[in-house]
């Protein structure tokens, strides 16, 4: 059984002088560094935050600037294969020109050639049967 008489009164204003000393020396400091812990991580949250949104908006950008970046790609390639077929079919066609040119000509020499083989055919044909017929008869025809 408990006796009440003043040693509990002894050990209550002791515990209560303890808690007290406590309270400023070891709960206060405790509860300011709980406290700035607890700000510092919200800061740090807060930072963390606008950094995450600032790191979101570049890369949105990027992503917009690397899609117009394709794009602009896509459509100088266009051109520029568009201007290479173009400048092959004018080739071609200066060529083909050419070719078709080259071979009227060479027609026009072959058929002047030819004339002139058949028109040196004739007269040495001549010549020989006036020669085989002068032989064959014996005298000049």
């Amino acid at each position: 059984m408990i006796d009440i008489n003043v040693s509990l009164f002894m050990q209550l204003a002791n515990f209560l002088v303890l808690l007290i000393v406590l309270h400023f020396i070891l709960f206060k400091p405790i509860r300011k560094v709980m406290k700035e812990r607890e700000q510092g991580i919200s800061s740090a949250l807060g930072d963390a935050k606008t950094a995450h949104e600032r790191m979101q908006s570049m890369l949105d950008e990027y992503t917009t600037s690397l899609a117009e970046a394709k794009q602009k790609a896509a459509t100088t390639y266009n051109t520029i294969y568009q201007q290479g077929l173009d400048a092959q079919r004018d080739l071609l066609s200066a060529e083909r020109a050419k070719a078709g040119e080259a071979l009227d000509k060479a027609r026009a020499e072959i058929s002047a050639a030819s004339t002139a083989a058949r028109t040196d055919l004739g007269k040495e044909a001549e010549r020989l049967s006036l020669e085989i017929t002068s032989k064959l008869l014996g005298r000049a025809v």
